[in-house]
Protein backbone atom coordinates (compact mmCIF):
# COMPACT_ATOMS: atom_id res chain seq x y z
CA UNK A 1 0.00 0.00 0.00
CA UNK A 2 1.49 3.39 -1.05
CA UNK A 3 0.28 6.49 0.89
CA UNK A 4 1.13 10.05 -0.42
CA UNK A 5 0.58 11.86 2.26
CA UNK A 6 -0.94 13.14 5.42
CA UNK A 7 -4.29 14.56 3.62
CA UNK A 8 -6.20 15.85 6.36
CA UNK A 9 -6.04 16.30 10.13
CA UNK A 10 -10.11 16.59 11.80
CA UNK A 11 -10.97 18.80 15.18
CA UNK A 12 -14.25 19.44 16.42
CA UNK A 13 -14.59 22.69 17.45
CA UNK A 14 -16.27 24.15 19.92
CA UNK A 15 -16.47 27.93 18.23
CA UNK A 16 -15.89 28.04 14.82
CA UNK A 17 -15.82 31.86 14.52
CA UNK A 18 -12.12 31.53 16.75
CA UNK A 19 -11.01 28.72 15.20
CA UNK A 20 -10.89 30.03 11.63
CA UNK A 21 -9.54 33.28 13.76
CA UNK A 22 -6.78 31.32 15.30
CA UNK A 23 -6.13 28.75 12.12
CA UNK A 24 -6.31 31.67 9.37
CA UNK A 25 -5.55 35.08 11.13
CA UNK A 26 -2.97 33.47 13.03
CA UNK A 27 -1.37 30.90 11.55
CA UNK A 28 -1.99 32.04 7.66
CA UNK A 29 -4.01 29.20 6.58
CA UNK A 30 -6.80 29.71 3.92
CA UNK A 31 -10.06 28.46 4.35
CA UNK A 32 -10.68 26.67 1.18
CA UNK A 33 -14.20 25.59 1.47
CA UNK A 34 -17.08 25.01 3.48
CA UNK A 35 -19.57 21.75 3.46
CA UNK A 36 -23.16 21.98 4.69
CA UNK A 37 -25.32 19.05 5.98
CA UNK A 38 -27.56 17.21 4.31
CA UNK A 39 -29.72 19.66 5.38
CA UNK A 40 -28.16 23.07 3.88
CA UNK A 41 -26.46 23.81 7.57
CA UNK A 42 -23.09 24.26 8.43
CA UNK A 43 -20.90 21.20 8.78
CA UNK A 44 -17.53 21.12 7.94
CA UNK A 45 -14.65 24.13 7.13
CA UNK A 46 -11.61 22.77 4.98
CA UNK A 47 -8.44 24.98 5.55
CA UNK A 48 -5.23 24.92 3.47
CA UNK A 49 -2.11 24.81 5.39
CA UNK A 50 -0.03 24.33 1.93
CA UNK A 51 -1.10 22.45 -2.00
CA UNK A 52 -2.75 19.63 -0.55
CA UNK A 53 -2.38 19.69 2.93
CA UNK A 54 -5.66 20.48 4.86
CA UNK A 55 -7.16 21.12 8.71
CA UNK A 56 -10.96 19.98 8.67
CA UNK A 57 -12.83 21.34 11.40
CA UNK A 58 -16.09 20.04 12.31
CA UNK A 59 -18.89 22.72 13.73
CA UNK A 60 -19.94 21.46 17.31
CA UNK A 61 -23.23 23.53 17.55
CA UNK A 62 -27.03 22.43 18.74
CA UNK A 63 -29.00 20.43 16.17
CA UNK A 64 -26.05 19.95 13.75
CA UNK A 65 -25.07 16.52 13.11
CA UNK A 66 -22.30 14.33 14.34
CA UNK A 67 -19.89 13.73 11.86
CA UNK A 68 -19.30 10.30 10.31
CA UNK A 69 -18.75 7.83 13.13
CA UNK A 70 -21.46 9.63 15.88
CA UNK A 71 -18.10 12.19 17.40
CA UNK A 72 -19.47 13.07 20.98
CA UNK A 73 -15.75 14.74 21.75
CA UNK A 74 -14.41 18.26 21.05
CA UNK A 75 -10.56 17.79 19.33
CA UNK A 76 -9.12 15.29 17.53
CA UNK A 77 -11.85 13.34 15.21
CA UNK A 78 -9.27 11.51 12.42
CA UNK A 79 -6.55 11.35 10.77
CA UNK A 80 -6.89 11.12 6.61
CA UNK A 81 -4.06 9.37 4.42
CA UNK A 82 -4.18 10.06 0.59
CA UNK A 83 -3.32 7.21 -1.69
CA UNK A 84 -4.23 6.57 -5.41
CA UNK A 85 -6.37 3.20 -4.99
CA UNK A 86 -8.76 2.57 -2.91
CA UNK A 87 -9.46 -0.86 -3.85
CA UNK A 88 -5.95 -1.80 -3.09
CA UNK A 89 -5.56 -0.46 -0.20
CA UNK A 90 -9.16 -2.01 1.10
CA UNK A 91 -7.72 -5.17 0.16
CA UNK A 92 -4.80 -5.08 1.83
CA UNK A 93 -6.49 -4.07 4.60
CA UNK A 94 -8.04 -7.11 4.63
CA UNK A 95 -5.39 -9.40 3.75
CA UNK A 96 -3.62 -8.22 6.91
CA UNK A 97 -6.38 -8.84 9.04
CA UNK A 98 -6.70 -5.04 10.04
CA UNK A 99 -10.46 -3.31 10.48
CA UNK A 100 -12.55 -2.22 7.29
CA UNK A 101 -15.24 -0.49 8.92
CA UNK A 102 -16.60 0.92 5.99
CA UNK A 103 -17.37 0.53 2.14
CA UNK A 104 -15.46 2.87 -0.17
CA UNK A 105 -18.04 5.78 -0.52
CA UNK A 106 -18.23 9.01 -2.67
CA UNK A 107 -18.17 11.90 -0.06
CA UNK A 108 -19.47 15.54 -0.54
CA UNK A 109 -16.12 17.00 -1.44
CA UNK A 110 -15.99 14.82 -4.11
CA UNK A 111 -13.56 12.21 -3.03
CA UNK A 112 -13.58 8.70 -2.02
CA UNK A 113 -12.96 7.27 1.25
CA UNK A 114 -12.69 4.33 3.68
CA UNK A 115 -12.49 3.90 7.21
CA UNK A 116 -10.71 2.03 9.68
CA UNK A 117 -8.98 1.93 13.04
CA UNK A 118 -6.07 1.60 14.91
CA UNK A 119 -5.57 -0.97 18.01
CA UNK A 120 -6.92 1.67 20.15
CA UNK A 121 -9.91 2.56 18.18
CA UNK A 122 -8.55 5.93 16.29
CA UNK A 123 -10.06 6.46 13.53
CA UNK A 124 -8.30 6.48 9.89
CA UNK A 125 -9.36 7.54 6.78
CA UNK A 126 -8.01 6.56 3.25
CA UNK A 127 -9.18 9.49 0.84
CA UNK A 128 -8.46 8.79 -2.79
CA UNK A 129 -9.31 12.15 -4.86
CA UNK A 130 -10.77 13.12 -8.11
CA UNK A 131 -10.70 15.29 -10.88
CA UNK A 132 -13.62 17.22 -9.20
CA UNK A 133 -12.53 17.30 -5.51
CA UNK A 134 -12.85 20.07 -4.09
CA UNK A 135 -9.30 19.96 -2.34
CA UNK A 136 -7.76 20.40 -5.45
CA UNK A 137 -9.60 23.17 -7.05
Amino acid sequence: MKINRIAHASFKVTDMKQALAYYCDGLGFTQKFELPDENGKPWINYLEIQPGQFLELFYDSEGLPKATHGYDLNGYLHLSLEVDDLEAVKSELEAKGLPVNSEIKFGPDKSYQLWSEDPDGNQIEFMQYTPDSFQLK
